[in-house]
């Protein structure tokens, strides 16, 4: 397979019992039945995908939190807030990997950089949620 597609039943049912054995290695599956059986390999490696898109579609394993997740973002990164001109000014600094000589003050700047990543993170968690 030279392209990014995943293979279609179709082209499953051309490959060797060992080649197929390989592919379900490489995804993680096992076939229901006989592992020397060409069919079940086949039947495996063309349903996973959809097997996987149905449950998360039912709220299974990994799904959308839903609008309650997005409300819980939100409050979240109103409660870390918005960084003043100061600490924009410290963050940049610390950007630049200019750090405070006093090691009483360092760590509030570590802690300033890790709430600001955190907020970074989640305004992105946010876009890939409503996406």
């Amino acid at each position: 397979m030279t392209d990014n597609n995943m293979m279609t039943r179709e082209q499953l049912k051309k490959l060797t019992l060992p080649e197929l054995q390989t592919l379900g290695k490489r995804y993680g599956v096992r076939p229901i039945g006989n592992w020397g059986k060409t069919e079940a390999w086949v039947n495996t490696l063309s349903a996973f995908p959809y097997k996987a898109l149905e449950q998360m579609r039912d709220g299974v394993g990994v799904h959308s939190p839903g609008l309650e997740a997005y409300h819980a973002i939100t409050v979240a990164l109103d409660l870390i807030g918005h960084p003043t001109d100061s600490q924009l000014a410290l963050l940049r600094a610390t950007k630049n990997n200019e750090w405070l000589q006093e090691e009483y003050w360092r760590r509030y700047q570590q802690k300033l950089v890790d709430l600001w990543s955190a907020k970074l993170m989640l305004e992105e968690v946010l876009k890939l949620l409503v996406k």
